[in-house]
């Protein structure tokens, strides 16, 4: 791997494996050119990440040919998409935040949850997406069970304080765009 490259699946390689992902969904494999007008970058940008998915064994790819994924590249984007729809589903139909604004929210938040923090999600998500009365004692167990794993079986002051200011009615300042 050239000096400066980094051997590490960033953020941005991830979202070029879901582009690549989506592409073979339709047909048998990915060009350079369909990556970059899918995702509107150069077309040396394109190559530049897809040479970096190559040596990081997630995607086969010759100068000039088509790209493809292989398995590991599969089972990760696979990964990604399923982990974006769940925080998508959650943050528009649980949190009633619109459409556009959950996609790009569960974009760029997917990049950065571990393993375990999938996990977390993953088990909320059955929990909560189709929440009843009957489903209580659940979410009641799942909170309890992850204020043990953080160490906090009761909340902290600093939490109650903010709970009693929103309970209060006092004002937040709205972040532009949502």
């Amino acid at each position: 791997m050239p000096r400066g490259r980094k051997k590490v699946l960033t953020p941005t390689l991830e979202d070029y494996l879901v582009v690549i992902y989506e592409i073979q969904q339709k047909q048998p494999a990915a060009r350079i050119s369909t990556v970059a007008r899918k995702v509107g970058v150069t077309f040396p940008s394109v190559t530049n990440a897809v040479r970096r998915l190559a040596d990081l064994g997630y995607v086969d790819y010759e100068k000039y040919g088509l790209i493809t994924l292989t398995p590991k590249g599969k089972r990760k984007a696979q990964t990604m998409l399923v982990l974006q729809k769940r925080i998508k589903n959650f943050f528009h139909y649980v949190l009633g935040v619109s459409m556009d604004a959950a996609e790009k929210i569960a974009r760029h938040l997917s990049h950065y949850l571990t393993a375990r923090t999938r996990e977390r999600v993953k088990e909320f998500y059955r929990i909560i997406i189709n929440f009843d009365k009957s489903k209580a004692e659940e979410l009641e167990k799942f909170i309890k069970e992850s204020r043990e794993l953080v160490n906090a079986p009761e909340l902290p002051q600093e939490v109650l304080d903010d709970l009693a200011a929103i309970e209060r009615g006092e004002k937040e300042e709205e972040e532009e765009g949502e």
